[in-house]
């Protein structure tokens, strides 16, 4: 049986759409995120953890569908995985935390895969570094060179990006002492993401938060220096950038006074 002949024009036709469905899929992208991206922002400004929850199933379809090419999609899932999974080591469920963690981990080595780059890979070494402190002594041992490993990396790939410096920084801190952690060690890396953040101008679709995390990190760097004044101040900082952040109001704050 002869299959039906196409003509030249429609032909031609299914060409010109074949070749526009990737530009408008690419297109369609920066638009989701965009979308999504203020309610996380807000989500974690309010310590609003079911609306982090539906951001996450929101970019769970979209990472399987069609954003599966996107490096930046990847990289969304990744983040707002490991937002939800710190908030949940920092109440003590760090079981809870650890199967997100892995499919952060998972979605951001897709992000560098895809061309994420240096800040993609930064947050997968964070997000590694996490992992480490989630498994025992034996992971840790595995996984803490291996975080430490993608933050180099990411560092020389994106050295003034200060998301890169402030995960660099982040992870330094809640490091062992004896793996080179420590708030003495993040302090400097800290400083330097702050100072980035000052004229931080990123394009298209690439991320655009934490510089109020950069000065959250940094006071409670400080803090644990016995530094409390200069703790405040940075705390204070960040209440400028997001008036009423729950962290910083409700458990921050409050732990700076108790200490006085």
């Amino acid at each position: 049986m002869r299959r039906p002949s196409v003509s030249p024009f429609f032909r031609a036709l299914l060409s010109i759409v074949a070749l526009a469905l990737p530009a408008l899929t690419a297109g369609a992208q920066p638009a989701l995120l965009d979308s999504i991206r203020p309610g996380v922002e807000l989500a974690v400004t309010r310590g609003d953890w079911p609306a982090l929850d539906a951001a996450a199933a929101r970019l769970r379809i979209a990472a399987k569908g069609a954003g599966a090419r996107d490096p930046w999609t990847q990289y969304d899932l990744g983040y707002v995985l490991h937002r939800r999974a710190s908030a949940m080591i920092i109440a003590d469920e760090a079981a809870r935390a650890k199967p997100l963690l892995e499919e952060a981990e998972a979605a951001l080595g897709r992000s560098v895969g895809l061309g994420g780059g240096g800040t993609a890979t930064a947050l997968r070494g964070a997000v590694t570094g996490q992992l480490a402190g989630t498994g025992g002594a034996f992971n840790a041992m595995r996984m803490g060179p291996r975080s430490f490993k993608l933050l180099d990396e990411a560092l020389a790939a994106a050295p003034r990006d200060p998301r890169v410096a402030f995960l660099n920084g982040l992870t330094r801190l809640n490091a062992p002492r004896a793996f080179g952690g420590g708030p003495a060690k993040a302090e400097p890396e800290l400083r330097r993401a702050v100072a980035l953040y000052a004229t931080d101008r990123p394009v298209g679709a690439a991320p655009a938060w934490g510089r109020v995390d950069a000065h959250i990190w940094l006071g409670i760097a400080l803090e644990q220096l016995g530094r409390r004044d200069e703790a405040r101040v940075e705390l204070q900082r960040a209440l400028a950038l997001a008036p009423g952040h729950a962290w910083v109001t409700r458990e921050l704050l409050p732990k700076l006074d108790a200490a006085r």
